[in-house]
Parts: structure tokens; C-alpha cells; sequence
């Protein structure tokens, strides 16, 4: 049976990837792996430029630095959303938590962290090319566009992390003490991936994790009386024995 770095080489040579980042080194690392693995790299140093490639010909996916040049990536990001479903990798500075929220709002599809690592990008890219079809689902106006995920009636609960405010299903504010919202910043931007006691007291009270320590459990009760459909077996804050934590998503209502 062919490894699946053949089967790459051979059958994803027509996979078109944006590589969008305003530093040259980077660009041409990220390229040079990329198109090692049977990837037709494209690239753009800006906004501007990154639009021009973008509508010049179809690209499977785009892996985005949130900011390139004097341009917010979630300018170039706001604008393809609004008639491309094309899928987006983000690349942010490491801790940033509420930029990878902010972008997962608009629509990106999954996020890497500064250094970037170039297999987990490559894993990353991969997988969501397999989610989304190997066509990379770049649609123009024809394609699925995301729901607008500001929409409470569209999404069922809603958190948004720059103005701190989450709203439950029926549009009610819901409140959260400053320690509540920053917790739910890092499970949110971390949705789906195990998270330490140690990572999430350092980066929630910027202090190590003792082991006598029960503020971090304590919020978390607290977040799961206000999110859970049922508190006493939550599904929506998981419990990892031995590890830490595991947001699931927000519950999705009936």
C-alpha cells in the first residue's frame, strides 16, 4: 500500500493553498515544505495582493497570518467569507486567545500558534482538506457561506470574546465574573483539544497550578451551572482525568 506522503504527491498536486504573510522568510519556508508535499503554492505579502490572488484563480485553501503589514487579516478574512466558503488555517501569536475567537467567529476553520510548526500545519492542512472534500470547497457564490455566527437565533448561545458578553438562546445576557470570561476565552479558542490545569492557571491568573489549588475547578462549576443542559453530567465541559479540561462546544438546543 503507498504511504500517505505518496498518495499526497501524487493525487494533491492540483490543491492550491494562499499563503498570505507580509514576511518574506516565512512565506518561502511555509512555501518550499509545502509544495515539497505536492502543494501549488500561492503567495501575498498583503491585503491587497492577497484579494488579487484570491480572485485570479480558485485556491483550495488559505493559511492567513492575522496580521500582514499595516493590514488585519481579519479585514482580507471578513471580506472572502462574504461569497467564498474556501477553508482558512489562521496563524496567530502564541497565548493570543481572543484573536483565535475573534477569527473563529468570522469564519476561519482551525488556527496555529507562532513558531509555527511546520508537520502540525501540515497535518492541520490535510485533515481540514479531508472535511471539507479534496476540491477544498472553493466556492464562489454558489458555495455554502457560514452562517453569521453574531446571529444568537442562527447559533443558539453566543460569546463574544472582544465585548465579553455571552447570550444565552433566547438572547438573554448571561453574566460572567472577569475570571468566568477569561476562562471561557481559552476553552472556546481551544474547543475540541484537551487543556492542562497547568496551561489554563497560567494563562487564565498568570500563576503556576498547585495541586491544592481549587480556583480553576471552582470557575469551571460555575461555568457549567450556566452552560450545561444538566451541571451533574456535563457534556459541554468535559472532565480529562488526569489532565485538565475539554470544551466540547456550546450545547446545541432542540
Amino acid at each position: 500500500m503507498a504511504s500517505e506522503d505518496n498518495v499526497e504527491a501524487a493525487g494533491e498536486d492540483a490543491v492550491s493553498i494562499l499563503l498570505v504573510d507580509d514576511d518574506p522568510d516565512i512565506r518561502s519556508e511555509l512555501s518550499e515544505y509545502l509544495s515539497a508535499h505536492g502543494f501549488s503554492i500561492s503567495e501575498a505579502a498583503d491585503r491587497r495582493s492577497a484579494l488579487q490572488q484570491f480572485a485570479a484563480k480558485p485556491h483550495n485553501l488559505v493559511v492567513l497570518d492575522l496580521w500582514i503589514g499595516k493590514d488585519n487579516g481579519f479585514d482580507f478574512l471578513r471580506e472572502i467569507r462574504q461569497t467564498h466558503s474556501t477553508p482558512c488555517i489562521m496563524v496567530t501569536a502564541h497565548g493570543e486567545a481572543t484573536d483565535k475567537v475573534v477569527g473563529l467567529e468570522l469564519g476561519a476553520d482551525d488556527y496555529v500558534v507562532k513558531p509555527v510548526n511546520l508537520r502540525e500545519l501540515l497535518a492541520r492542512i490535510r485533515a481540514l482538506l479531508r472535511r471539507s472534500g479534496s476540491n477544498g470547497g472553493g466556492n464562489h457564490n454558489g458555495g455554502t457561506v457560514k452562517k453569521d455566527s453574531s446571529d444568537p437565533a442562527a447559533n443558539g448561545w453566543h460569546f463574544d470574546p472582544v465585548r465579553r458578553n455571552l447570550l444565552s438562546p433566547e438572547g438573554e445576557l448571561v453574566p460572567l465574573t472577569t475570571a468566568e470570561c477569561d476562562l471561557l476565552i481559552e476553552l472556546v479558542a481551544h474547543e475540541g483539544r484537551p487543556q492542562t490545569r497547568e496551561d489554563l492557571c497560567r494563562r487564565v491568573f498568570n500563576r503556576a497550578w498547585q495541586p491544592y489549588d481549587r480556583s480553576l475547578d471552582s470557575i469551571v462549576v460555575k461555568l457549567r451551572r450556566k452552560l450545561e443542559p444538566n451541571p451533574d453530567h456535563p457534556m459541554v465541559i468535559k472532565t480529562i482525568r488526569g489532565k485538565g479540561y475539554l470544551f466540547t462546544g456550546f450545547p446545541t438546543e432542540p
